[in-house]
């Protein structure tokens, strides 16, 4: 099969499985039980104990997929624990090389994230805006710490700059630009959030520049450059290309952590599905929006891979994830779960997405990590997939269901 012929099978295949599985869910959910707590109850314990905190910061890392699932954090935090040490063993059932190659500094990218999301969680967790029951703790986790890393090396130093400047800068953005700017006028709150990443990341990535201890060293492939029986990913997707897109779309998932790896990404989406299966109202801020919220993702997903298919044939990366984790699962969020809402919004995601997070990489200087690119599209998407819906709706009511 040529590498230049796009994938069909495995598309069709991906939206057959997507609404197979939301048909079921949306079936199984009305009898489900509530063997988990459910997120409200996880929303005010939290504030005022450190073991509820620390579940909260472990939903954190599903966050930036609006799951907000306990289950689906620990599974993607076990998941690329796995990933990093088949990578370190060299075993070619490693999956993508995680975090771009960089496999080494896995441990770095982790501890950095990690420990800015605990600092804005002591500082910011319990603040509570009026009319905003919600603090954007998860923000650090998923840009500037690990960013800083990926440009300045695994260091103590650097781990402690970008952890503590990202905390700094990037939550308050977030929480002023949500309050003030966003829900006054109805707008959704991802816009803060991926906002508050992209102008803390500027700040940090500015200042870092005039801080003596913070040297540039540009990273080495630090993987395993051959692996015994493995076909590098290089060659595997014009060999493989029905395989390489559902792996590339598992793989996208934990892109937002900076692992970018399958193994990492489906352990995700399991642990999420059984937090969902013990408690429909624990994920997704107990809206039970869920299994609309998955499909949303898989939909825009699959889209993205197969319009952009030369992108990744072309190049090592390419920004297909941005939408999975943007406007397609906020749109449901914001204007509900029906099928009008689901179809419409993924397919607004994937076209744009992407896109624009590659002609905003184009220009930002060297000196700044691509998730300025990355967030600033989906702030910019956001905003115009909800200017759009909103109207949408408005002339024709009857597709809000």
């Amino acid at each position: 099969m040529s590498s230049r012929k796009r994938p069909t099978a495995a598309f069709i295949g991906v939206l057959i499985f997507g609404f197979v599985l939301y048909f079921a869910m949306s079936a199984l959910q009305p009898n489900l039980g509530n063997s988990l707590f459910d997120y409200n109850t996880w929303l005010d314990k939290m504030r005022g104990s450190p073991l509820w905190s620390f579940l909260w910061m472990l939903g954190d890392a599903t966050e930036p997929h609006f799951h907000k699932s306990l289950l689906g954090g620990i599974g993607v935090l076990a998941g690329s624990v796995i990933a990093y040490l088949l990578d370190r063993k060299g075993s070619r059932f490693r999956m993508t090389p995680i975090s771009y190659g960089f496999g080494q500094i896995w441990p770095w990218i982790f501890a950095a994230a990690f420990l800015s999301m605990g600092i804005v969680t002591i500082l910011f967790g319990a603040l509570r805006i009026e009319g905003d029951a919600w603090s954007a703790t998860f923000v650090p986790y998923v840009s500037v710490a690990s960013a800083v890393i990926l440009l300045y090396g695994g260091r103590i130093e650097v781990l402690l700059t970008g952890a503590i400047l990202g905390a700094v800068f990037t939550t308050p953005a977030t929480i002023f630009i949500r309050n003030e700017l966003l829900f006054p006028h109805g707008l959704p709150g991802v816009i803060g959030s991926v906002s508050g990443m992209w102008i803390g990341g500027i700040f940090v990535f500015e200042s870092c520049r005039f801080l003596p201890w913070m040297k540039r060293q540009p990273l080495t492939d630090l993987s395993p450059a051959q692996v015994a029986g493995e076909i590098p990913i290089s060659e595997y997707k014009h060999l493989h290309p029905n395989q390489y897109f559902v792996r590339r779309m598992l793989a996208d998932y934990s892109e937002p952590m900076f692992v970018g790896n399958e193994l990492a990404g489906a352990c995700l989406i399991i642990g999420s599905l059984i937090s969902w299966l013990l408690n429909p109202l624990h994920p997704i801020y107990g809206t039970g929006l869920f299994p609309a919220c998955l499909l949303s993702q898989i939909l825009t997903g699959a889209i993205a891979m197969y319009v952009y298919w030369d992108g990744w044939m072309d190049n090592d990366f390419f920004p297909t994830f941005v939408p999975v984790v943007s406007v397609a699962p906020a749109m449901v969020l914001l204007f509900g779960g029906s099928m009008p809402v689901i179809l419409i919004s993924a397919v607004l995601g994937a076209l744009s997405c992407p896109a624009l997070a590659l002609m905003i990489n184009e220009k930002i200087p060297p000196h700044w990590h691509g998730m300025v690119g990355f967030t600033g599209s989906m702030a910019i998407c956001s905003f115009g997939a909800t200017v759009f819906l909103r109207y949408l709706f408005m002339a024709f009511p009857g597709l809000l269901g």
